[in-house]
């Protein structure tokens, strides 16, 4: 897990909810159709735009956030190395 990316959520959820409780009361910061229409809303227009299985494999992609994996640089040479010989033999765009 990336853990940057957890303390930057948590951090920022944080602020949002500790600035709110400091101004007034929470309740006046909650409007139900407000949030329907803009979350509803997001998930209806982006269903719309989407094949139905892009829109539900959006959430292993969006998990790919939280997971964090450093590659060896040895197979990060290797893969370059590979890349370069293949775009000199055939071009960039293997013409």
């Amino acid at each position: 897990m990336d853990l940057a990316t957890l303390i930057g959520m948590i951090g920022a959820i944080g602020f949002v909810v500790m600035s709110m409780v400091m101004s007034g009361e929470m309740g006046m910061f909650i409007n139900v159709p407000s949030l329907l229409i803009v979350f509803g809303g997001t998930i209806f227009v982006v269903l719309s735009q989407v094949t139905l299985g892009q829109f539900f494999g959006a959430g292993k992609i969006a998990a790919k956030a939280f997971m964090f994996k450093i590659e060896a640089p040895d197979e990060l040479i290797q893969k370059i190395v590979e890349m370069a010989d293949a775009a000199r033999k055939g071009g960039v765009f293997g013409a």
